[in-house]
């Protein structure tokens, strides 16, 4: 505290000093009137006129230099805010460009992601719309395998199983017919895919849009999961071209097991009646390649035109399992055993050779008859030889008819449906014991009925 004390005393002595050195008592002298006065003027009172003086110049001092270059201190204000203002838009202007630029990207991606999910979402109605068309081709000949497991012959078989197997021959339309212990699959089995690629039993559709992290990492993780949609869906067309092309085969194969003609000239006979209200819809037809022309472009043409190809293969597959449902393929009898064959024989009476027209099937007598396929009885009477007889006309061609009745059940104009029972088991008209004489006729001739019940074979093993 002293040191402070004594350094404060010492700049106020030299201050003191100073202003007696430099203002000295003054003594300003007026003359008025004859008289004489003055006035002293201490050394404060000069420092303090002094610095009001200094004071007042450098205002005057500042004001003049102010005055005199106020136009360049505004000029060189104005330029420092132009610069500023240019720097601050230059630097709007990049965050600008950079926004645009994001935000392009965003619509970029936002646009691909659209025109990606519309895709597949066209893909996904036109995969529906096909497998709707695949539940429906078999739906006719399922029924008819439904009913002739309802009876017992079919139950039978399905209970003790069937050890045939049709090996379709993978170069050619025609049939290598195999025995195996594996019972053979029926068309319907067309229905059942496999989506490779799906896990934990599918995949999240409905979660494409979802995901955590980064704005990156949502997009690379909508795009896999994008992809491998694509894939399924590939996958899935793939497996029902391969089924429908397998499944063709066998159908040709059972149908040319009958050798009642060939199979392109009977595919076009199925009937194509539809029982449902058709659906508000028109325009001319135009085929797939026409139309893909005409639109400028192939657009996704691989799996339009496989589409189509399933399309059409679906389309002669129905046509095929209803020209299958229209023959005479199942047993009439639910057991029996033949006597008689189809084709030259001795006859049982004369002991000359004569030809045999159907097939005879011994059972028990009163054993009922069962209708081999819906159709409309165009005969039921007696007819010489045959007895009592029963004529029923399939469509297409077929007729059937059943020989030596004891009972008919049916009469002339009914329509009858599969494995409707029509009659019993006689002995009438020229016959030597109780069986059933069954012919089948297509096109007017008279045809080899156990071909027929041979191909109804593959037809019914799996039942239900």
């Amino acid at each position: 505290m002293r040191g402070v004390h004594h350094k404060n005393s010492e700049f106020g002595e030299t201050v003191r000093k100073f202003l007696r050195h430099h203002y000295v008592e003054r003594q300003i002298y007026l003359r008025s009137h004859g008289q004489v006065q003055f006035i002293s003027l201490s050394p404060f009172t000069q420092a303090v006129f002094a610095a009001i003086a200094f004071v007042f110049f450098s205002w005057v001092a500042f004001s003049s230099v102010n005055v005199v270059f106020k136009q360049q201190i505004i000029a060189s204000k104005e330029q420092r805010y132009v610069k500023m203002q240019g720097a601050y838009e230059e630097r709007i202007a990049q965050l600008q460009s950079a926004y645009d630029q994001l935000n392009g990207q965003l619509v970029i991606s936002q646009e691909r992601f659209l025109a990606t999910t519309r895709e597949l979402e066209d893909k996904h109605r036109q995969l529906t719309q096909l497998m709707s068309q695949s539940q429906s081709a078999s739906s006719e000949l399922d029924g008819m395998r439904r009913r002739y497991a309802a009876t017992e012959k079919g139950a039978a078989m399905a209970a003790r199983g069937n050890t045939i197997l049709m090996s379709v021959d993978q170069d050619s339309d025609g049939a290598d017919i195999g025995h195996t212990t594996t019972r053979p699959q029926r068309a319907a089995d067309a229905e059942s895919y496999v989506v490779d690629g799906a896990e934990n039993g599918g995949l999240d559709i409905a979660g494409l849009a979802g995901g955590q992290g980064d704005h990156n990492g949502t997009a690379s993780q909508i795009d896999a999961r994008l992809t491998k949609l694509d894939r399924a869906q590939q996958g899935l067309i793939n497996s029902v071209e391969e089924t429908t092309d397998r499944k063709i085969k066998e159908l040709k194969s059972i149908i040319g097991m009958t050798n009642v003609a060939e199979v392109k000239t009977l595919s076009g006979q199925a009937g194509h009646a539809k029982s449902k209200t058709p659906i508000a819809e028109g325009g001319p037809f135009l085929g797939l390649a026409e139309g893909e022309a005409l639109a400028g472009g192939d657009g996704d043409s691989a799996f339009s035109k496989q589409l189509y190809r399933v399309s059409q293969n679906l389309n002669t597959m129905g046509d095929l399992e209803k020209y299958i449902a229209k023959m005479p393929l199942a047993e009439p009898l639910l057991s029996y055993h033949e006597t008689s064959g189809f084709g030259p024989r001795v006859d049982p009476f004369n002991g000359r050779m004569a030809f045999h027209a159907g097939e005879d099937l011994a059972t028990d007598y009163g054993a009922p008859v069962y209708a081999t396929a819906a159709g409309t009885v165009i005969y039921a009477d007696w007819k010489g030889a045959y007895g009592r007889m029963i004529e029923v006309d399939l469509g297409n061609g077929f007729h059937t008819r059943y020989g030596h009745l004891s009972q008919i059940s049916v009469k002339v104009g009914q329509k009858i449906a599969f494995r409707d029972v029509i009659g019993r088991v006689g002995s009438s008209g020229r016959s030597s014991g109780p069986h059933l004489h069954y012919e089948v006729w297509f096109g007017g001739i008279v045809r080899d009925p156990s071909k027929f019940i041979e191909a109804g074979h593959y037809v019914f093993a799996k039942q239900g």
